[in-house]
């Protein structure tokens, strides 16, 4: 309210300042000088004014929504990790049974026994699947070529030979020939030279036939199964020896790379041996193992060691066995 006052009198005071300029501004004549009437003395009349004390209240600001984030789309729940389920068993291999050929030569047999056809000659260090095997175990049942045979047992060595079943289907042993007594030779065998060794002294001509000789049926050709041992140790047997071997005069090929095997014998269908070798149809002057043969042992250095033996093969037969000793 003061300050109302004192604006009301300020304003009062500058009209009168304002008056007397004007007068003065009015010419040269001289005007009476007015008589001064003091101004009323100006009482501000108090104003009774309830003052209200008003709180401020301010304005509330408008209130701003929280702003939502987008929403995000709805991810589908993640699928659980599958229950580890255990690979199935691996089924374990079957080992192979492996027939490794040990003898330096072995006949192939239709069936498991020498009573069955030959079907076949192998080799040492031939190897063949092992199909089965007969009751007895001592016959191999092998896969020659796709198709099956037979091999017996000392002339093989067996890999996982316990995987190995008795075969399905064994052949039957074809019935035995009779045995016809010899027929007299068609030929009068023709005589031999005068045997060098005869007069030969020392340890020249130490062989002599001990055993012998005996056949049995062979249709692929001559099959000699010779036995050389040493009488006096036991009938150890001797290495290194092989024959030479003629059929109505003509020399037949029997290698000298073929040798009998020391300290190892094999049992055939006519006796123990440990020299064997084999001659083919072909190779017999008339093509056929029956008739009449001259011999005579030979040492490691190819010199003859014993004097001449003789045997003639029935017909039908082709498998010779003989026993030669040189104690």
């Amino acid at each position: 309210m003061q300050s109302k006052s004192r604006k009301y009198l300020s304003t009062l005071l500058l009209i009168l300042l304002l008056a007397v300029a004007l007068a003065a501004c009015g010419g040269s004549k001289a005007t009476p000088e007015p008589t001064v009437v003091p101004p009323p003395t100006w009482t501000p009349t108090p104003v009774n004014v309830q003052m209200v004390s008003v709180d401020a209240t301010p304005t509330p600001e408008p209130t701003l929504a929280p702003t939502q984030p987008p929403a995000q789309p709805t991810q589908p729940p993640a699928p659980e990790p599958p229950t580890d389920t255990p690979p199935p068993p691996t089924a374990t291999p079957v080992p192979v049974a492996k027939v490794i050929v040990t003898a330096p030569q072995a006949n192939l047999r239709q069936g498991p026994g020498t009573a069955h056809p030959k079907a076949g000659v192998v080799k040492q260090g031939n190897e063949f699947v092992a199909l089965g095997k007969n009751p007895a175990g001592d016959w191999w049942q092998i896969q020659v070529n796709g198709q099956p045979a037979w091999i017996f047992g000392n002339l093989v060595r067996v890999e996982n030979p316990d995987v190995v079943q008795v075969a399905e289907n064994i052949p039957t042993p074809p019935p035995a020939p009779t045995q016809p007594p010899p027929p007299p030779p068609t030929a009068t065998p023709k005589p031999a030279a005068p045997d060098p060794c005869a007069n030969i002294g020392g340890d020249g001509c130490k062989w002599h036939l001990r055993g012998g000789p005996a056949f049995s049926p062979n249709t692929f050709g001559l099959k000699l199964t010779f036995g050389f041992v040493h009488g006096g140790r036991g009938d150890e047997p001797q290495g290194s020896y092989f024959v030479w071997l003629e059929k109505n005069g003509v020399k037949l090929p029997v290698s000298d790379s073929v040798r009998s095997v020391t300290g190892a014998m094999r049992n055939g269908p006519n006796g123990p041996y440990n020299y064997e070798y084999s001659i083919g149809l072909g190779d017999l002057p008339d093509k056929n193992p029956a008739g009449c043969y001259t011999g005579w042992v030979l040492d490691g250095n190819g010199e003859r060691d014993s004097q001449n033996f003789q045997f003639c093969v029935p017909e039908g037969q082709g498998e010779v066995w003989m026993l030669f000793d040189q104690s």
